[in-house]
């Protein structure tokens, strides 16, 4: 077994991205729970995006060689796995399905740890901002409350 120790330098560097990626995913997991009571909210999106972010740190380190495809393919296997995450997420009842924003939110929110462990620290806030204003936007363009059971997440046809 192959043992590798961290630097300061990079463990310092692991344990800020790993608090900047729970930070930037915890406004949209808490969105989530509040305005459309989806069952994933505070506790799963911080976790996808500190996964991620973690995940993608472990490519940087273990896959160094010359082949440029080796984080592309950790990224590939990153954004299958968190799309499963997501799928949990939607409920199709008869002919009303809830939860795809939730699980559209939950693969964003990967994308966020991503960009944070790249240091892509503009995208990783771009995108904590725009899955806020989208998903609160959207309640509001279609002249729906926020909250209500009945409004779980969206209705059916909508997305």
């Amino acid at each position: 077994m192959h043992f590798m120790l961290l630097s300061a330098d990079e463990l310092l560097r692991l344990v800020v991205a790993i608090l900047v990626s729970y930070l930037l995913a915890l406004p949209v997991g808490w969105e989530r729970k509040r305005h459309s009571h989806a069952y994933v909210g505070l506790r799963v999106f911080p976790l996808v995006s500190v996964s991620a972010c973690v995940y993608v740190f472990l490519g940087q380190q273990l896959f160094t060689g010359n082949q440029s495809s080796e984080q592309s393919d950790v990224l590939q296997g990153l954004m299958t796995g968190i799309g499963f995450i997501g799928a949990g997420a939607i409920i199709k009842q008869a002919r009303d399905v809830h939860g795809v924003a939730t699980a559209a939110a939950v693969w964003t929110t990967g994308a966020i740890g991503a960009s944070v462990a790249y240091e892509y620290y503009p995208l990783a806030i771009a995108l904590s901002v725009f899955n806020l204003i989208i998903l609160d936007l959207s309640w509001r363009l279609a002249g729906r409350p926020k909250g209500g059971p009945e409004n779980a997440d969206e209705t059916a046809g909508e997305e």
